[in-house]
């Protein structure tokens, strides 16, 4: 019956070209993501679709080939649904299988859909429940449950819907379930029209493996009377898979920031998640992260301001399946924002005081503002004009700036302690040399030479203005 009523199937499959080969001894990771039932509530005789979807996982080391998919009650042995040779599922792809069924007697039914397959020459078997309830008169209730993983908030969908003509009034709503915490159980509405569905979230934490939600439903009929309606479905949780995942490497620029994956391996989401940079024991600085849906990945930029160089520690705390948890990584930090070194220094003696000149190199990554270089007074040294200082100013990264200064020296004094300031990435940081004046005294010799020198060079212009003189009256006589 099932395989006349679903040609639709072999026409819905697509068998990709190219399929990678699977690899040797190794299965496919896959799995039942979803079966929807359209429409919700079906009527005694009515042909309803489930439709299963079935997924091999992105990391999944070789193709799924579906054989078989059926749909029986959760006890019985008969199909109510099947279709065969469905075709291969590449990695990280997934189909979609509809089967065609029809219940005669209202009530509620406990279904099993079951997929078949076959990788690397092993039979796998993937099961999933599914409650279909054969509608009855009155508003009718259907629970819908997302993915559920013990001590995590599940998503839970209770849909009401009114197909009667009569309105029905005062409704209220309840979930409840063994072994299973609902926050917020009870929804109120003043009345559902008729032809009107309403859904309700709820958030559900199971506490076991296998549980059962029970959906109740209070409401007053048109001529006044208190009807109730049930509605249950299976919760079937997973035990909580924890793995995380951290890297952290450097970005670019003079001051790196810090560039962290938060990568969560396991089947619940990261909650409460605080990102913390230490340098030993000191706290560099702590940053909440929103939180990480399981099988998922989150990147964080960390800004770090006051570390020049050091091997940091990153941790990362979160709560995740009511557990708190902690995974670490270090990085090593190194900065490189402006930086300012004396360089080419030249001395030499003007008027008996020694006359520095140089530039103010940045070897940083970063500019640098109020550049001041200045010489410093002490025993033997005096800052003297015109320059017992100078302002440099801003100096870009990787350039330079020349600067002079002027000191008064004594004989006996062989170094000049010089001192830098200046601004980067808003720190003020100031740095010292000494600069060497030995063997700079000016001497008698050298004072008599340049007298001598002097007075050679007054008689040589004597001599030739002579010459000059002399050449002109020649030249005028001979006219």
């Amino acid at each position: 019956m099932s395989r006349r009523a679903l040609p639709v199937v072999l026409l819905a499959l697509v068998v990709l070209a190219g399929v990678p080969a699977p690899t040797l001894g190794q299965e496919a990771t896959a799995y039942i993501d979803d079966v929807t039932v359209s429409p919700a509530q079906p009527t005694p005789g009515e042909r309803f679709t489930l439709t299963t979807v079935v997924v091999n996982a992105q990391n999944s080391q070789a193709n799924l080939e579906v054989t078989d998919v059926f749909v029986r009650t959760a006890d019985g042995t008969r199909d109510l649904a099947r279709v065969e040779d469905l075709g291969v599922i590449p990695p990280g792809s997934d189909l979609r299988i509809p089967l065609s069924a029809r219940l005669e007697d209202q009530g509620t039914y406990d279904l099993r859909v079951t997929v078949v397959g076959r990788s690397d020459g092993q039979t796998q078997r993937l099961q999933y429940p599914v409650v279909v309830r054969v509608r009855e008169g009155g508003p009718q209730l259907s629970v819908e449950v997302g993915d559920a993983v013990i001590g995590t908030d599940t998503p839970v969908q209770v849909t009401v819907s009114n197909g009667e003509e009569a309105i029905a009034r005062n409704v209220r709503l309840s979930l409840a379930g063994d072994s299973v915490t609902v926050e917020n159980d009870t929804r109120v509405v003043p009345r559902l029209e008729s032809g009107e569905a309403r859904t309700f979230q709820f958030s559900v934490n199971p506490t076991t493996e296998e549980s059962e939600l029970i959906a109740s439903l209070q409401y007053t009929t048109a001529d006044g009377n208190a009807r109730t309606a049930t509605a249950s479905a299976p919760l079937l949780a997973d035990p909580l898979r924890e793995e995380v995942r951290l890297d952290a490497s450097l970005g670019d620029g003079a001051r790196p920031a810090i560039e962290v994956d938060v990568t969560n391996l396991g089947n619940a989401p990261l909650e409460n998640l605080v990102l913390t940079v230490r340098d030993g024991d000191s706290v560099v600085l702590r940053k909440p992260v929103a939180s990480v849906p399981a099988e998922s990945e989150r990147a964080v930029r960390l800004n770090v301001s006051s570390v020049d160089r050091a091997t940091l520690d990153v941790v990362a705390a979160y709560e995740t399946g009511g557990q708190d948890g902690t995974a670490e990584t270090s990085v090593e930090y190194v900065a490189s924002p402006g930086q300012i070194e004396l360089t080419g220094i030249d001395v030499e003696l003007e008027d008996g005081d020694v006359h520095i000149s140089g530039s103010a190199s940045n070897v940083g990554l970063s500019d640098a503002q109020s550049v001041v270089v200045r010489v410093i007074p002490t025993d033997g040294v005096v800052p003297a004009r015109p320059y017992k200082e100078y302002f440099v100013g801003s100096v870009p990264a990787s350039d330079f700036a020349s600067f002079d200064l002027y000191a008064t020296v004594d004989d006996d004094v062989t170094t000049v302690p010089v001192e830098v300031t200046y601004l980067t990435d808003g720190t003020e940081r100031t740095v010292q040399t000494e600069v060497d004046v030995s063997g700079l005294s000016e001497t008698p010799d050298q004072n008599s030479g340049s007298g001598l020198n002097s007075t050679l060079l007054l008689v040589g212009g004597v001599v030739a203005l002579l010459v000059v003189v002399g050449v002109g009256i020649f030249a005028y006589r001979r006219r």
